[in-house]
């Protein structure tokens, strides 16, 4: 079961730190709106919610310390972002 954690300031600040990489993973046309840290058990899950145009979207990661979630949910992110643009186009046709 997850569950939100208080943090630590160091915490809060590498929080902070993958807020503003997660903005640069997003790139253009993209707003990140939220950005948690949970606790599940033993591991850590990154859970990044962003606007995509007009929808909300949402890419999360679980690892076994909050650094190693951040390295995959920046790889989640980009994934996310070519799988909802590839969605987004064919939908439009």
């Amino acid at each position: 079961m997850a569950r939100a954690d208080s943090l630590t300031n160091a915490d809060a600040e590498y929080l902070a730190q993958i807020w503003v990489d997660c903005e640069d993973c997003l790139g253009p046309d993209t707003a990140l709106v939220d950005l948690r840290r949970e606790s599940i058990d033993d591991s850590v899950r990154l859970v990044a919610r962003y606007r995509l145009g007009k929808l909300e979207r949402e890419s999360a990661a679980v690892g076994e310390s909050m650094l190693a979630a951040h390295a995959v949910l920046r790889a989640r992110i980009l994934f996310d972002r070519i799988r909802f643009g590839f969605s987004d186009l064919v939908e439009r046709q």
